[in-house]
């Protein structure tokens, strides 16, 4: 049994009070990534979940997402997780500030996605944890059924390429390299992350996924969904360089994405294969197919250290007798979408960590 003060919260109380990136109720979708990650500890763990706010005194663990920047105050238990160099990443670049632990005495970083992420969340040098991976990855342990291909390529895109939050991926009309042609219609397929709330609209878009023989995205979680099933991807960066097939150095400083540079320097990665393509120009499909094919590799996983590193208790779920670990009633009563202002008062009420 693990020995800390959130394993033993868990233990009396059946609940783990746990920070993400949730719905609210303006919303009527999830992003899958951020969901997951209720899913995964509650699949992990054998328990309900609780939603906390980020900011608070209390007791709680984070989990996927880059989301540890977000976070201040009380004690917090770290898993999986990535973190930005900003405090307020959104915000115009002149008016972002840098993220610091300095002052949270209340942090235990048990593991982070990657090791841009670890340096981040703990002020010490690489290393000094030394147990990468995005908790999403473990994911196939729990549902993997066979399923049947449809399509060559699926082409996952991220929510700030979107023209909107519709289930299906409308693209801004400007990113023309998203633009498929009429004789390619039933072999290359658009996928978002904007997902119905409801475990089996994520069975749905994760079914969706699988049914690709390829994959390239710019999103994040669509390359931990594609390399955690094995399947043959590339990343297609938003922006920067010329049409085709690159290599871009993981060593040394950032210079690309910091989610995918944390996540593949954390696989153990000393350079990525990417494909780049301008906005503005139309993407040559067959060729980045074939690049797909000629760059792709398994990546090692080790999947037993970050279970080692999980902070709960481990008494995974199974799947009911006759259906699918979405049918779980434990994952079917977790709640997805929340009203903030009730979040932060039910909060208040909470023993400070």
């Amino acid at each position: 049994m693990k020995t800390n003060r959130l394993a033993e919260h868990v233990r009396q109380t059946g609940t783990v009070p746990l920070s993400w990136a949730g719905s609210t109720m303006a919303m009527d979708y999830l992003n899958i990534g951020d969901a997951l990650s209720a899913v995964m500890v509650a699949l992990l763990a054998g328990r309900d979940i609780e939603r906390v706010p980020s900011k608070s005194t209390s007791l709680r663990m984070a989990c996927v997402g880059t989301i540890g920047h977000g976070f201040s105050g009380g004690e917090v238990w770290f898993w999986g997780t990535g973190c930005s160099a900003w405090s307020n990443p959104s915000a115009p670049e002149p008016e972002r500030l840098p993220f610091s632990v300095a002052h949270e005495k209340g942090f235990h970083v048990t593991a982070t996605r990657g090791p841009y992420s670890e340096v981040l969340l703990t002020g010490k040098p690489e290393g000094s944890v030394g147990v990468y991976g995005d908790p999403v990855w473990l994911l196939p342990r729990f549902y993997a059924p066979p399923v049947e291909k449809k399509w060559k390529l699926g082409v996952i895109v991220h929510l700030s390429e979107l023209s909107d939050r519709a289930y299906e991926a409308h693209l801004k009309p400007e990113l023309l390299r998203y633009k498929i042609p009429a004789h390619l219609a039933d072999e290359i397929h658009l996928i978002n992350t904007v997902t119905p709330i409801s475990m089996a609209g994520m069975k749905a878009r994760i079914d969706e996924i699988r049914a690709c023989e390829r994959i390239v995205s710019t999103s994040l979680h669509g390359m931990v969904f594609a390399e955690s099933y094995g399947i043959p991807c590339l990343h297609f960066p938003p922006s920067g360089g010329e049409q085709g097939l690159a290599t871009r150095s993981l060593e040394g400083a950032c210079n690309m994405d910091p989610r995918v540079f944390d996540l593949y320097r954390g696989l153990g990665q000393k350079a990525l294969p990417v494909y780049t393509q301008p906005h503005g120009l139309e993407t040559d499909w067959p060729a980045l197919i074939a690049a797909i094919d000629a760059s792709w590799t398994e990546k090692p996983f080790d999947a037993d250290a970050l279970l080692d590193a999980f902070p709960l208790d481990l008494d995974p779920l199974s799947a009911p007798v006759g259906k699918t670990i979405w049918e779980h009633p434990l994952l079917e009563a977790l709640a997805l979408q929340h009203d903030v202002r009730a979040l932060k008062l039910a909060d208040k009420a909470r023993p400070a960590a």
